[in-house]
Order: structure tokens, then C-alpha cells, then sequence
């Protein structure tokens, strides 16, 4: 199997959750659209749906901290109308809007390359190890800059056991509840798993994730889980 792995991380990351549009909440984590959009800017593929073929999984490496913080907007922003009267734009078209950041962001990022073209798998392993990107790669919008160190896989196993321990998210339909996992902090994420052409997302998937990045869940293996390096991951 093609999987790579990588750290990502940044000040501040935003994953647009669709509930919401001017009080915008955030993901906890990358949906894998995000990650499609991340290899693209890495490798230079505008059409990052041509990356769809990917598997992924991600690991919280420390705890969410989200802060809202408020922007300053323009209602007509996107309006071919934008109320200029002598240089001057009309104040009362301006409208305060909140949004949820993640602070610090941390992420270890797992992905399966092994059903892409050789030409995509050969130029994002090239990029991840050379620290080298196309276009400026960021965490979910523009100003919320994106890195990212190579992480070299020294161990690869295919997990066979019905239910394990996962270091990632799961699906909530395989996770199994443990009453005495008490540390545990858990939340449920609906996540598209796949883009259209023109940024028509679908494929919504219902994940639970931990979200304080110590603590490890239960999940039922449908043979989609790997121990890679010191984590158990589960990959969609």
C-alpha cells in the first residue's frame, strides 16, 4: 500500500461546517475534501476532485481549543453593485460576522495513495519529503496558513482483530461506547467524504472523534484499520 504520513499544523484552521453561514462553526478536524484541497495546493491540481480516490485518517495530536472571533464583512460583496458613491462605500451595507478558529491546530495525517495514477502518487510523495508546495497550502481558508514535516513510516500492519482501539476518528456506526473510558471527550462530526466538479460536495458520512488528543476509542474493524508507527488509525 501507497500511505503516507505527515504532521499539519498552522496558528489557526477553519473547516466550514455547513450548519451556519454568519455565526460559521468549524469541523474539528479536516474533512477528507480538506486534505483533497491540501494535496492539490501541494502537487499544483487546481481540480483537486481528480484526488477523490484517497483514504484517509487523522490523528488529534493535542486538544481542540476553539475561540470565535469577529470579522468584518460586506453584504454585496459578491454583488456586481458594490454602493460606491464618491469613493466612499455605503456603511450600512457592512454587516460584523462571527467565526469559530481552532487555536494551534495539530494534526498527524495518514493517507492512502494506492488508487490514484502513479503520476499524482509519485509527485505528492516527491512535495511531502522536499517540504515543497505548488500554491500556498492553509487549513480550511486563506489566512489560516498550513505546514507540514514528512513523517517516515518505519512500521505497517494491517489490523485483523473485530474491534480495536483507534488513535483516530470512526465512523459512528463501528464505534463501540466504553463506560469506563472516563477521560474520553467525544463529538460527532457529518463530514462530506467526497467533491463534485464546481465544489458540489456529497458522500456525508456521520463520524465520532476525540477531540482532547490523549485518549484512544473503541471501533469495529472493517478491515479498514492499520497500525502505522506507534498508531492504530481508521481510515474512510
Amino acid at each position: 500500500m501507497s500511505i503516507v504520513a505527515f504532521t499539519l499544523t498552522g496558528d489557526y484552521a477553519h473547516f466550514s461546517h455547513p450548519a451556519t453561514i454568519y455565526s460559521s462553526l468549524t469541523y474539528p478536524i479536516p474533512p477528507k475534501t480538506a486534505i483533497m484541497g491540501f494535496l492539490g495546493a501541494v502537487i499544483g491540481e487546481e481540480e483537486h476532485y481528480k484526488l477523490g480516490d484517497i483514504k484517509y485518517s487523522i490523528k488529534i495530536d493535542k486538544a481542540i481549543v476553539k475561540k470565535s472571533f469577529v470579522f468584518n464583512g460586506i453584504k454585496s460583496a459578491l454583488s456586481s453593485n458594490m454602493h460606491i458613491k464618491e469613493g466612499y462605500q455605503n456603511s450600512s451595507f457592512k454587516k460584523q460576522f462571527y467565526r469559530e478558529l481552532i487555536c494551534s491546530p495539530s494534526y498527524t495525517v495518514f493517507v492512502d495513495l494506492s488508487l490514484l495514477n502513479q503520476e499524482y502518487q509519485e509527485k505528492i510523495i516527491k512535495y511531502l519529503k522536499e517540504h515543497k508546495t505548488a500554491f500556498t497550502p492553509y487549513l480550511g481558508i486563506n489566512f489560516c496558513l498550513a505546514d507540514f514535516e514528512w513523517i517516515e513510516i518505519e512500521k505497517l500492519e494491517k489490523i485483523k482483530e473485530d474491534f480495536t482501539q483507534v488513535h483516530s476518528f470512526t465512523r459512528k456506526d463501528d464505534f463501540e461506547f466504553e463506560s469506563d473510558n472516563f477521560g474520553v471527550k467525544l463529538t460527532t462530526a457529518n463530514m462530506a467524504c467526497d467533491v463534485e466538479k464546481g465544489r458540489v460536495f456529497k458522500d456525508f458520512q456521520e463520524f465520532i472523534i476525540e477531540i482532547g488528543g490523549e485518549n484512544s476509542i473503541k471501533s469495529k474493524n472493517r478491515d479498514n484499520i492499520y497500525q502505522i508507527n506507534e498508531n492504530r488509525v481508521y481510515f474512510v
